[in-house]
């Protein structure tokens, strides 16, 4: 864990990935439970570049996948810490590294926060418990992959039992076509 200093050490939050149905750690290469499905983390496909992938222990079914984007089943939440885009900036020049997983809530169409104001989550899976932390990106791949889930923002508390004690807006990751158990999930972003 890193030492903060200065404004820092009072914008830094504690996590609890309990609250959003998350696991404290996330073992590699074990099989774990989120939101009542079956996951495993473990290195990806896509070589060692790319780290570790998230694969599905059982088979997710989208009905017709070409209609259902944003309307696909629910696998877990992008989960951690929220903070202002200008605290988010404070943390990274004492930190550079924490960047890695950060998620911009509100770049979504329709977002009317200024700039300073937009809200992101670290997402690191070491720090908050966040097994999207560890989906791989389709950019730059080959063979090209396809993206089977996105993240999705959602305003308000998340689905029951987990909006009982969490009542901020949040992400989902959603399926967006079948995965097949032994699948890694892919989604599409831009990374550095």
């Amino acid at each position: 864990m890193c030492e903060f200093t200065g404004k820092c050490a009072n914008i830094i939050q504690s996590w609890n990935p309990a609250i959003l149905g998350l696991l404290d750690s996330l073992p590699y290469d074990e099989e774990v439970v989120v939101w009542g499905r079956r996951w495993i983390v473990k290195t990806s496909t896509l070589g060692e570049r790319h780290g570790y992938g998230v694969y599905a222990c059982e088979d997710i079914i989208v009905e017709d996948s070409t209609s259902c984007r944003r309307e696909g089943p629910t696998l877990f939440p992008y989960g951690g810490p929220i903070y202002k885009r200008r605290h988010w900036n404070m943390i990274l020049r004492q930190h550079p590294e924490w960047k890695t997983f950060a998620l911009e809530m509100d770049t979504f169409v329709g977002s009317t926060r200024r700039h300073s104001d937009v809200r992101v989550i670290d997402g690191d899976p070491i720090r908050s418990g966040n097994i999207a932390g560890f989906i791989n990106s389709t950019v730059g791949t080959r063979p090209k992959c396809k993206a089977n889930c996105e993240w999705v923002f959602v305003e308000g508390p998340p689905p029951a039992p987990y909006g009982e004690t969490y009542h901020e807006d949040h992400c989902l990751v959603l399926a967006t076509r079948t995965i097949r158990s032994v699948d890694e999930l892919f989604t599409h972003y831009e990374w550095n």
